[in-house]
Order: C-alpha cells, then structure tokens, then sequence
C-alpha cells in the first residue's frame, strides 16, 4: 500500500477518458469503484489535468454532508468539524472559521466543474481538507478512503430473535386502489402489517391512512416523494423525513421512529441523519419482489423460501407504471399467513419485531 498522491490521477483508469468530450452527457462517462472505509461505491468521474473530480454529491458516502447552494452556485461539505463551500468554476473554497465566525479563502489543485449541470469536485483536495486518509493500492489497482467519521449502527434487515415472529411491510401507499383490499385481507385474518407511507400520499388519502392505524397496524416513514436519498443533498434528506412526520402528526395524531429508504438506496451521511432524528432504518430480509406483476404463487413461493424467524418481507401497496401489477400482492396475502401461521409463526408489527430483540 503507498500513498496515494495527485500525480497517481493520471493513471486512474485513463484510456477510457481519452473519449470523453466537452459535449459528453453524464450517463456516457466512465465508472469506477472507489472503496470508502473499505466499502466499494461506484462513481462517474473525471480527469482534469492530471486531477480525479467525481460528483459533490458522492461524498456523502464518506458521512460528510453535501449540499448546494444555488445563490452561490457552490458546493456546501460539511462534517462535526469542518464547513467549506465549492463555488463551480473556481479553484479555491471558502472554509468557515467557527471560532471567529468568519470565513477564509484557501485554493484548491484545480476548479471545480459543472458538467451538465452536475457538480464535479477534485476528490484528493476535499478527502484531505476533511482530514481523511487517501491512498493506491497498486497490487490491486484499488482507490482507499479511510474518513475517520464513525458511523452508526441504526439498520435493520430482520430481527435478531429466535421467536417465530414475521413483519409483513407494505410500502409507497395510502392509495386508494390496492391499500383497502390489502387492509381487508389482513383484517380478515386478523394479521397485522407495518406500512411505510409516503407523505405525500397521506396527504391525498388521509382517511386511509387514518383506517391503517385504526385497524392496529404499524406505520413508517418512507420520504415525501420517494427521492433515491443517494442522490438527494443532505438539507432535502432531512426535509422530506420531517415534511411527512408532521403530515403524518397531522393526519393521524402520532408519529413514527421506523424509517424505510425509498429503493433501500442510503449513504453513510443519510445514517447519520436519521441517527439525529431519532428514526431506526428498517430494510427487509424476504423481497416479494411484487412490483414485478408476479403471481400470487409466485409471491408465496418466495416467502416460504427465504422466511426466518424475525424476518421482514417487502411488498407494496402502490403501483407504478402498468394495471394490475399489485393483483398478485393482494391475492398472495392470506395464503402466506395460512402457510407461515401452519409454520408455527406469529404476524407482528416491526414495532414488536423491534421489542422482541431487548
């Protein structure tokens, strides 16, 4: 392992930039991965003489938070320690001096750059300005981040239980066409769900909304308007949490601490919200993969394939695209708790599943 030092971007996958032009669009750019404390993320990027750019909002993977500021039309990084803006086009920052409430220019290596309208720093520079480690493995032609944030333990796939118990979750929902009919199933078989609520969509359909809680079952958070946080700057992420907690306050009288990320898509950064507002992140450990228009069977087959105790299936109650998609969602509904029921398990909430682990 070497350092990695700035005259190593020439090197960094540079034949398939030698095709990039000015009047490339975003998608045509190259991919690399770049390992973040270990973990590899995949990034566009670009090389500008001799320097490593990738998109600002990448860096909310190494828990920084990222935004824009669109008076300034500049980059805003900042951490518990550290604040500095990017403005584009321009090759310094401006770094914020908290114990003198004043702000100092310092340059950077080169300008940052607005390509088609999204914002592309120089890695090395901010990495170092962030007080993180940067470096090339050569043996395995890998790019190392080492952030020195910590980050936070607040996800959850399945529970860690050794009771038969499963969650059964509907997320995207209220709507009014597939929610009554899943709500009639479960009422039927006296099963109870978790479902994770868009904001918006409690706003259109308040009165379902109000049913679901009624009726006994869970509810969380799943954003305003289903942004992939990933790509969401860090002051939107916090905006679309709160906007649906209070649409949810306001509809129902209460609020929820279960968070589910709109395509399970979270950066470190976003964990790192939710830690300060309080959510839990619960994921899933079954995906039905019901969006999809499969069968009722076919859900089934998945279920009792992939079920343990404390696990967590993801199905939906809100269609995109074509008709009917959600048919099999419906239909699949009492047969799985028949069959998980003659199993030996027990329907609960993700509430309960959460308990069941102290």
């Amino acid at each position: 392992m070497m350092k990695f030092t700035k005259a190593y971007l020439f090197l960094f996958l540079l034949l398939p930039l030698l095709t990039v032009t000015v009047h490339a669009q975003e998608s045509e750019l190259p991919s690399a991965p770049i390992y973040i404390d270990n973990k590899p993320i995949s990034t566009k990027y670009l090389i500008r003489n001799g320097h490593l750019l990738v998109p600002a909002i990448f860096l909310k993977h190494t828990g920084a938070f990222v935004d824009w500021n669109e008076t300034h039309r500049a980059v805003v990084v900042h951490t518990k320690d550290k604040m500095f803006s990017m403005p584009m086009g321009k090759k310094y920052t401006d770094d914020f001096i908290r114990a003198t409430n004043t702000w100092k220019r310092n340059p950077l290596s080169i300008e940052t750059v607005d390509f088609n309208g999204v914002p592309y720093v120089p890695l090395v520079d901010v990495a170092e300005k962030l007080n993180m480690d940067v470096r090339y493995d050569a043996a395995q032609s890998r790019t190392h981040i080492t952030t020195h944030i910590p980050g936070v333990q607040n996800r959850l796939d399945r529970a860690k239980t050794s009771q038969k118990l499963v969650a059964l979750t509907f997320d995207d929902g209220p709507e009014a066409r597939y929610t009554p009919r899943i709500l009639d199933a479960l009422k039927k078989k006296a099963a109870p769900a978790t479902f994770f609520v868009m904001g918006k969509q409690v706003q259109s359909y308040p009165e379902i909304m109000k049913r679901i809680v009624t009726e006994g079952h869970g509810i969380g958070n799943h954003t305003w308007g289903h942004p992939n946080l990933a790509k969401t700057w860090s002051a939107q992420v916090k905006e679309e949490i709160r906007r649906t907690q209070n649409e949810l306050q306001r509809v129902t009288g209460r609020k929820s601490d279960l968070f589910r990320p709109p395509f399970g898509e979270l950066t470190k950064s976003d964990l790192l919200i939710l830690h300060e507002l309080g959510m839990k992140t619960i994921m899933w450990s079954v995906d039905t993969l019901d969006w999809s228009g499969l069968s009722a069977e076919e859900i089934v087959d998945v279920v009792e394939r992939e079920i343990t105790p404390g696990g967590i299936v993801l199905q939906h109650n809100f269609q995109y695209g074509n008709e009917g998609l959600l048919e099999g969602t419906v239909a699949a509904i009492p047969k799985i708790v028949d069959e998980l029921r003659a199993r030996g398990y027990t329907f609960v909430t993700v509430q309960t599943l959460l308990e069941s682990q102290r």
